[in-house]
């Protein structure tokens, strides 16, 4: 049997995928949902653009065509991170979804109802005493008065594992255990976006030869896929995230300052494009530059 100390390590650990400022699961579901939102609105200045006869171009073909593959690749590399069937301690481990849901499902036989509301969402597993306490303050005032925030979290936690288990509120033991449909459901879910993952793995992470790229391709993905695509990223880990590790899902960002600044004025005035010309010609003649011979090897 696995002890005390054990287990809150283990669901310490859980709690840190989520919240690790550099590689954890809410970092990359924040940073996909911040870059679509900044991919749509430079699509629709594009649109908007084509849409009015006579109107200089909004956006340079060659910046928002740099734009457009650096947005395509993150989406699908962070995508394919978040699938990721690595474990998720040790050396090699990773921050996914699945490394989270699958290290619970190991833990299955110790996690159960108690070990889940007291651990897991840190709550009181017998609400009994605050109720009491909470109706016995209100005798004394002989009125109505605030209820203690531990009642809610225990009641919280509780819904919870009652829906992870299939147990009911009446039928509840401290023993009950998460049943093995929910994990099941999960990597339903996630398994729809294998493909790709699949095809990053092979496109853009690794540079997979003819036979490695055979039936793995995304013809026609576009912003509506890629809109569908996060919407199931955000609800699974919105929902393991709360249920597993007590930490709420990530959202769209909050931007310090006005993210449509500068939008209304010209990139660069036109007397100075002629210097940019100039520049791209010099950079034309030091790329052409870089070779080497065999005695240079």
């Amino acid at each position: 049997m696995i002890s005390r100390t054990e287990q809150l390590e283990r669901i310490k650990t859980w709690q840190i995928a989520f919240t690790d400022h550099e590689t954890g699961i809410h970092r990359t579901v924040q940073d996909l949902l911040w870059n679509f939102a900044a991919f749509q609105t430079s699509a629709e200045i594009v649109r908007r653009a084509v849409a009015e006869e006579g109107r200089e171009p909004a956006l340079n073909q060659m910046f928002f065509d740099l734009i457009a593959e650096g947005y395509w690749s993150n989406l699908l590399l962070g995508t394919r991170r978040l699938l990721d069937k690595s474990s998720l301690a040790g050396p090699k481990g990773v921050y996914s979804i699945r490394s989270v849901v699958k290290d619970v499902k190991c833990c299955q036989t110790w996690l159960n109802r108690k070990v889940y509301v007291e651990s897991v969402h840190n709550a009181q597993y017998d609400i009994r005493p605050l109720e009491q306490q909470h109706l016995s303050e209100m005798r004394a005032k002989g009125g109505p008065v605030w209820g203690s925030n531990e009642i809610t979290k225990s009641q919280a936690a509780h819904n919870y594992f009652d829906a992870l288990s299939g147990v009911s509120q009446n039928a509840r033991t401290p023993e009950d255990r998460i049943d093995s449909d929910i994990f099941d459901r999960i990597e339903s879910r996630l398994s729809k976006l294998d493909r790709i993952s699949e095809y990053t793995s092979s496109h853009i992470a690794h540079a997979g030869n003819r036979e490695s790229r055979i039936g793995k391709t995304l013809e026609d993905f576009n912003l509506v896929e890629a809109r569908e695509t996060l919407k199931q990223i955000k609800e699974v880990t919105g929902f393991v995230g709360l249920w597993f590790a007590n930490e709420g899902g990530a959202g769209l960002a909050t931007y310090i300052g006005n993210q449509f600044e500068g939008l209304d004025q010209p990139m660069i005035p036109t007397d100075e494009i002629s210097s940019l010309e100039e520049r791209w010609q010099a950079l034309d003649r030091e790329i052409a530059d870089w070779s080497i011979g065999a005695t240079n090897l």
